[in-house]
């Protein structure tokens, strides 16, 4: 079976352009461009017979059609005027002061076209879910490019600024209204199990100490303590006029503390002394206890 120049212009037209639609439309596994390309390359290493080309060229313009079913119109006009209108029913249920600036839509070739809405409203955390649910529960090629959440003095009532962005398909199989395809990237059932995940946990309201089984607040509980000779290093064993100096390195306080043998220190509130100053170690004293400390260890027993 060979395959004739038409079918070849075809099948890498398709290519190409389910290609560029997959990388702009959100694959399942979040991979980017560079890693199309190298899956892409990948494949082509393993297509070995124009059979196999072709097989991949049915399963691109199967691809394509899918992505068609749920481009928005392909005339950018109706294609604006229609998802604007979408949008804006969406976000007028569910928040207050909406307001939605469209962007000049941007061409990508003759590949898709990109429409760009910005929404700015108030809402709490309930109604940004539903909003979420009900956004991802539709078909439509779009995402939600960005989204800013400002909690305001009263922590339930937030401001929002949501960057959405919607395709358009050559080929489209709409023409004067929106694609009626369900969505399918969500994982809950409902947007109460949503609810339930996300309001409850109520991310925005500040922090209340937890109560005991009397309804009585527990205190708070006191920091877990810190043994300064854990963060005391022994940086430098130096000599002076014959005399070998140790300098004890206290990293809580960055202070550095330089004993000679014999000499006792304090590093916190524990006490110590220097019994021996080698050649790359010492041998310090604690609580009628000696060990011996190497040339950057901590002095901890």
């Amino acid at each position: 079976m060979t395959l004739q120049k038409r079918e070849k212009i075809i099948a890498g037209f398709v290519g190409l352009l389910t290609l560029a639609a997959l990388y702009y439309l959100w694959p399942s596994n979040d991979v980017s461009l560079a890693d199309l390309h190298k899956n892409r390359d990948t494949l082509n290493l393993k297509v070995k017979t124009k059979e196999d080309q072709l097989q991949l060229a049915r399963e691109a313009k199967d691809r394509l059609t899918a992505l068609q079913r749920r481009a928005l119109p392909a005339d950018p006009k109706e294609a604006s005027r229609q998802y604007n209108g979408w949008l804006s029913k969406l976000a007028h249920m569910n928040f207050q002061n909406v307001n939605i600036t469209p962007i000049e839509p941007a061409p990508h070739g003759k590949v898709y076209l990109a429409f760009s809405f910005t929404i700015t409203c108030q809402g709490n955390l309930e109604q940004l879910t539903r909003f979420m649910y009900e956004f991802y529960s539709a078909g439509h090629l779009q995402k939600i490019r960005s989204m800013n959440i400002t909690p305001q003095k009263n922590p339930s009532e937030l401001e929002l600024t949501i960057s959405v962005e919607a395709l358009s398909l050559p080929g489209s199989k709409q023409t004067d209204k929106l694609s009626a395809d369900p969505g399918k990237r969500l994982k809950l059932a409902s947007v109460e199990m949503y609810k339930k995940t996300i309001v409850n946990r109520n991310l925005f309201a500040a922090y209340k100490s937890p109560k005991n089984q009397n309804g009585q607040k527990e205190p708070p509980k006191e920091p877990p303590k810190v043994d300064p000779l854990q963060f005391s290093y022994l940086t430098a064993i130096i000599e002076a006029d014959g005399i070998p100096e140790a300098w004890l390195f206290e990293r809580t306080t960055g202070e550095t503390i330089k004993v000679h043998q014999g000499d006792e220190f304090t590093i916190g509130k524990v006490k110590g002394k220097v019994n021996r100053i080698g050649y790359n170690d010492i041998d310090v004293e604690i609580n009628g206890q000696v060990h011996t400390v190497g040339y950057g260890n901590n002095l901890k027993m």
